[in-house]
Order: structure tokens, then C-alpha cells, then sequence
């Protein structure tokens, strides 16, 4: 099979499914291929095939659920920003398909108020990083204002965060060695502030979608917490249930 050898791999595979989905060769309400079928046909890894995975979901064209695979929604792109996590691979695979584009990064001590809603201690120093999330096919507009919590014992990584491509939960881990184990995430409506709407430029007030994160380690410490706002019209998550094999009928 020929490919333009500089394409990024993942890229290869994205243009190979998508171009069947949009032709119909791959059908709505139709599974893709296996993540082990892909692998064998582009001679690649399975994070490189889930990276291409993410971004054809980020388009709104597929729902991927452990359970099920991957399986055709839409034959064309939708404008909202679509997701559907199940575990923290697939978490981490979605930050790595956005760029964050950084606005400030300061070391701030904890106040009470901040304190309860962060999940930090009172009087504890973390590093604070504000920014906006664009998906890198939807360059028209940012998908959400983010607001990233880390303690500032691992402040060392600021100068990369934005620039090296990775979360910060992976840059933690390259160079602390701590690996997040769970994240506990909340979900709730909000209304977009004047100076959050100007940075997504949407319309103040607008109605809104907020997902807070804790990040755990393996001793259950939480050392990074974020807070993410969506406009309401950029965002769709998509949960796609099967029966667990507990669950099956009964002859």
C-alpha cells in the first residue's frame, strides 16, 4: 500500500477511514474495523491507531465504545465537538488529539474559597494554567476555556506545557514518575462570563457546558485538578451501552 512517506502514520489512517465513511463504503450504524485489524494493515501500534481514532471521533463520524469498537454515526463532519471516554487511555488520547494554547501560567497559593472547589488544601502552592483548546480540524473557533491545577512541587515542567504536545499529566509523569490511576470527573450547566466568552468568542451569557477532572496517583493523592468550559453548541459527549456478559438472557 502507498502512502506519502512524511504523512504522519496516524494521519494515513485517518484519511483511509475517513474517505470510506464520507463514500459510504463504511456505513452508518456500521463498525470499522478492529483496532487490531488496523494495526496489521498500517504496520503500526495501537496508540498510533487510537490517536487516529480520536480525531475521526472528534469530527463527530464515530463512537467508540471497549465494548462494541468503533462504530459509524455520521458520513459527514458535525461542528460540535464530539467525545466519548471510557477510561483514562481514552482520556489522555483526547488531550493529545487538541492543542492547548497557553494565555498564562502563574504559581498561586491556595485560598479557602478556591481551595473547596479545586480540591486542594487551603494555603497549598499549585501552579495555575489558563488557556483555550482547539481541535486541530476546527481551526474556525476554540472548543473550551481551560483552567489546569497542578502542585507546584512539579513546577519544573512549565516551561514545555503548550509546547512538547503532551498533556501535563504526561509531562508529570516523564519527568516525576507519577502516573495518574483514576480521575474522578463532575459534569454541570453553566453560563459563559464576558471575559471566558471573549476568548472563545461566543456570546456572553450563553449557555454551557463545565467538566471538572481530579487526577489521583497510585497512593490516591490528587495532584492535578482541571476545569474545562464548553459553549453549549461546541461540544456533544456520546455514550454508546452494551449488555456485560453478566447481563445476557436466559434460556
Amino acid at each position: 500500500m502507498s502512502r506519502n512517506q512524511n504523512q504522519p502514520k496516524y494521519r494515513a489512517i485517518e484519511d483511509y477511514l475517513r474517505s470510506r465513511i464520507i463514500s459510504g463504503e463504511f456505513a452508518v450504524d456500521t463498525l470499522l474495523p478492529t483496532e487490531e485489524m488496523l494495526c496489521a494493515r498500517f504496520g503500526v501500534s495501537r496508540a498510533t491507531v487510537r490517536t487516529a481514532l480520536s480525531n475521526i471521533q472528534a469530527d463527530g463520524l464515530i463512537v467508540r465504545s471497549p465494548a462494541v469498537g468503533s462504530r459509524v454515526i455520521a458520513s459527514t463532519r458535525r461542528r460540535a465537538f464530539q467525545a466519548g471516554w471510557n477510561s483514562v487511555e481514552d482520556l489522555l488520547q483526547h488531550t493529545k488529539a487538541v492543542s492547548l494554547h497557553v494565555q498564562a501560567i502563574n504559581e498561586i497559593v491556595m485560598g479557602t474559597g478556591m481551595a473547596e472547589d479545586v480540591g486542594f488544601a487551603a494555603g497549598r502552592s499549585v501552579v495555575r494554567v489558563e488557556g483555550v483548546r482547539w481541535n486541530e480540524f476546527e481551526t474556525d473557533q476554540p472548543i473550551c476555556y481551560v483552567e489546569i491545577f497542578f502542585d507546584a512541587l512539579y513546577n519544573e515542567i512549565s516551561p514545555r506545557i503548550g509546547t512538547a504536545g503532551l498533556p501535563i499529566a504526561d509531562l508529570i509523569e516523564d519527568q516525576y514518575q507519577v502516573r495518574i490511576e483514576r480521575i474522578k470527573q463532575e459534569v454541570s450547566a453553566g453560563r459563559l462570563a464576558p471575559a471566558t466568552a471573549a476568548m472563545l468568542g461566543a456570546e456572553e451569557n450563553a449557555s454551557s457546558l463545565i467538566i471538572k477532572r481530579w487526577y489521583f496517583d497510585n497512593n490516591d493523592r490528587m495532584f492535578e485538578m482541571t476545569r474545562s468550559q464548553y459553549p453549549a453548541d461546541r461540544f456533544r459527549y456520546v455514550v454508546d451501552f452494551g449488555r456485560s456478559s453478566d447481563d445476557a438472557p436466559r434460556a
